[in-house]
Order: C-alpha cells, then sequence, then structure tokens
C-alpha cells in the first residue's frame, strides 16, 4: 500500500495556546486509521488543519503525494471529505439538497445516480425522507446525511470527526459498520472517535494524542489490548 496521507511536524495554535505541538502520522491507501484522546488532545484542530479551515504554524500535510492546498474546496476537489462534528448539516434543505451539495462540481451524470441509489441503500430510511428539511431530522438521521453527504463527492480518503457523539447505542453502531462499508469499498478513513473501544476494534492503525503531541502508535489490535492506555490516555 502507498501513503494517501501524511503530516509530518505539524503545529497549530490558538492565540497563545499551542494545540498542535508537532504532530507526525500517515494514512494508507485502503486504511482505517483511528486518532484518538482525551478533549483537548488536539484532535479536532489536526482535522481542521488537514481540511483546510485552520491555519498550520509549522509542518508539511501530503496527500495523494502531493503537497495539500491551503484551500478547502480546493482539498475537497483532490478527494479528502470532511464529516464535521455535530454533524452540520443544511437544516433549511430536504435530504436531497443536502446529498446534492455534496456532489459539488461533479459532471459524471450516471456515477452521481448510482451514488445516490448506493446511500440510499446504506441508509433507507434517507430515502423515506429525501424530501424532509435536514433540520426535522432526528440526531441520529442528521449524521447518516452528513455521512451520505460526504460519500456523493467520492473522496479517496474521508475524515470523521467524533461521529457517534450523542447518538443513541443503536445508531452508534449503525454509523460504525457504514463506516466499514465505506472502507471496504474502497475508500480510506481517518477516524477522531471518544468512543476509543469500537474505534480500536476497526481500526487498521491508531494514534493516541495528549496535548497536542501523538504519545503512542500502533496496531489497532496492539492499542486495544494495552489495558494501561484507557486511564493514562483515553479519559474513559
Amino acid at each position: 500500500m502507498s501513503v494517501l496521507l501524511k503530516v509530518d511536524n505539524l503545529k497549530a495554535a490558538y492565540g497563545g495556546i499551542h494545540a498542535l505541538r508537532g504532530v507526525s502520522l500517515q494514512v494508507e491507501e485502503g486504511e482505517i486509521v483511528s486518532v484518538l484522546g482525551a478533549n483537548g488532545a488536539g484532535k479536532s484542530t489536526l482535522l481542521k488543519c488537514i481540511s483546510g479551515v485552520m491555519k498550520r504554524t509549522a509542518g508539511t500535510i501530503e496527500f495523494d503525494g502531493k503537497p495539500i492546498s491551503n484551500k478547502p474546496h480546493e482539498i475537497v476537489e483532490a478527494g479528502l471529505v470532511q464529516v464535521p462534528e455535530a454533524r452540520q448539516i443544511f437544516a433549511k434543505l430536504t435530504v436531497v439538497e443536502n446529498l446534492r451539495i455534496g456532489v459539488g462540481n461533479r459532471k459524471d451524470t450516471e456515477q452521481i445516480k448510482k451514488d445516490f441509489d448506493r446511500v440510499y441503500t446504506m441508509f433507507p430510511r434517507l430515502k423515506e425522507r429525501e424530501k424532509q428539511y435536514g433540520g426535522l431530522l432526528s440526531g441520529g438521521e442528521q449524521q447518516m446525511l452528513a455521512i451520505a453527504r460526504g460519500i456523493m463527492a467520492r473522496p479517496k480518503l474521508m475524515m470523521f470527526d467524533e461521529p457517534s457523539l450523542g447518538l443513541a447505542p443503536v445508531i452508534v453502531s449503525q454509523v460504525f459498520e457504514a463506516i466499514k462499508e465505506i472502507n471496504a469499498e474502497g475508500t480510506s478513513i481517518m477516524l477522531i472517535e471518544q468512543n476509543a473501544n469500537k474505534a480500536l476494534k476497526i481500526s487498521d492503525h491508531a494514534y493516541i494524542m495528549q496535548t497536542g503531541l501523538v504519545v503512542r502508535h500502533g496496531t489497532g489490535a496492539e492499542l486495544l489490548a494495552d489495558e494501561s492506555l484507557s486511564a493514562t490516555y483515553l479519559g474513559d
């Protein structure tokens, strides 16, 4: 496998607060990679820098062998899509309108039709509610819509920021099954997640962050077996 995303010595700050203090990690093609850690570890800041919505103060980010753009729309067009924390769907647009926004500038009409079928098969509830406004969906349905909207861009890499946050256990299980299915269909995954146990079970590799630094990394199985991690780094 080749390296799809490479982050090297990444630093970022909010005012005088150093949120990232030299983070290095990578995602290989076809992998599910989790980034774990307690609140305030710098996980969401990492995603914001990769997505181009926050400027880094030092370090490099390469995607698909090239330095990443600092413009979010160009990053999406290159094949890197983020499913943001708290869903951030468009409340006053219908389900199908939200999905069309995910399509972006794609011109492959026949494939777009297939992708609508794909997300409706993955999330039948969205098909049932395709004319309903996003703001009237339940939290779980909104998370399904946010994931489906990301799929519509046909990304090479999808980054998920806390996809299980605030959801009922049965919906959390559905979300994790969807992530595994997306990966099985060829999309690499980077997963920021508070539910460390569930994340590690599906991860090929994982990184543990603490106060803006990567303090441990290994395979999902290795880290899952390390009982010391929960109390020390994960905040569980």
